[in-house]
């Protein structure tokens, strides 16, 4: 097991349910996810559980990521005209 594996698998899972939004930091984004608030007495209530500031860049290979795809193997125009969500 490498170390970076070691790594990846002592982090915790947190289910998130939605992005709230994705704010621009400079050259940097801040995603923040959401999960549905169990004290909360309505089902419309969400409590922030990720904030993750990242480079703008990273965000085009985490797409390529999600997507299970090569980024070398897809274009980018192609993918920008997709308009339907993955879930």
């Amino acid at each position: 097991m490498t170390k970076q594996s070691f790594l990846i698998d002592q982090a915790v899972d947190l289910y998130c349910q939605d992005i709230a939004r994705i704010d621009t930091l400079g050259p940097n984004r801040r995603l923040i996810f959401t999960i549905p608030d169990v004290t909360s007495p309505s089902d419309d209530c969400q409590a922030v559980a990720v904030k993750l500031i990242m480079p703008a860049e990273l965000l085009v290979r985490l797409a390529y990521m999600a997507a299970g795809t090569d980024e070398s193997a897809a274009s980018r125009q192609l993918l920008a005209l997709e308009t339907h969500r993955a879930n």
